[in-house]
């Protein structure tokens, strides 16, 4: 099972990640997207490296979108499933299944709960964030939600995957600034970290969404 990961300092930011292994093969983080790499020297074997690229780029990422409001001590990271599951198929999203969206849902909710100094969520991924919303978390108040139910056909196939009814539903939501129901905190939809920084279609598809999350932190100096 793979570990949250937070710094000694004080926690602003709840990154929240998908599952914790890598798309293609079978490594585990001990922590979080490899978090703990991004803290320590950087290291030669060309497997580690790639740890430490994917740990360096979460932080960038979040950097990027908040103008570097925020040090990387501030930011808190979870998944919201941190056990492994088993590989979707070549080209498929492996689905998170519901009672592990609850489990996750759960322990994220105790974190904000720990940490009251949390301003700002960042959920990555179209799947987790639908099931942030249909777990009643936060909502978007428009038709993501029932837009990006998944096909049956990915619920029943063996191993299951997540592939959603309507394409390109994420373009709806992500970006945008939303609030956790019953709370104070915001919610901010990204892409998964993987498609950082934005390239080809992802910049096409995305890049105006992205302004429009940097622009959320470049009025607060105002």
């Amino acid at each position: 099972m793979t570990e949250d990961w937070k710094s000694k300092e004080e926690a602003r930011i709840l990154l929240i990640g998908h599952d914790p292994r890598l798309q293609k093969s079978d490594t585990e983080a001990k922590y979080v997207l490899f978090a703990n790499y991004f803290f320590e020297e950087i290291p030669k074997p060309i497997s580690e490296k790639q740890k430490y690229g994917l740990a360096k780029s979460t932080f960038d990422y979040i950097a990027y979108l908040t103008l570097n409001k925020f040090k990387p001590e501030n930011i808190y990271i979870t998944n919201l499933c941190n056990d492994a599951l088993v590989h979707a198929p070549k080209g498929r999203t492996v689905l998170i299944p519901k009672d592990k969206a609850e489990k996750g849902l759960n322990n994220i909710n105790k974190i904000l709960l720990k940490n009251q100094s949390i301003e700002y969520i960042f959920p990555m991924s179209l799947q987790v964030n639908y099931w942030l919303q249909k777990l009643d978390f936060y909502n978007s108040n428009d038709d993501f939600l029932k837009l990006s139910e998944p096909k049956e056909k990915g619920l029943k196939n063996n191993p299951p995957y997540f592939e959603v009814q309507t394409k390109r539903t994420f373009q709806m939501i992500c970006g945008k600034e939303f609030s956790i129901n019953n709370g104070k905190h915001k919610v901010i939809p990204i892409l998964h970290v993987k498609n950082y920084p934005l390239k080809g279609r992802f910049l096409d598809a995305y890049g105006d969404k992205y302004k429009e999350t940097i622009n959320i932190f470049k009025n607060k100096n105002k």
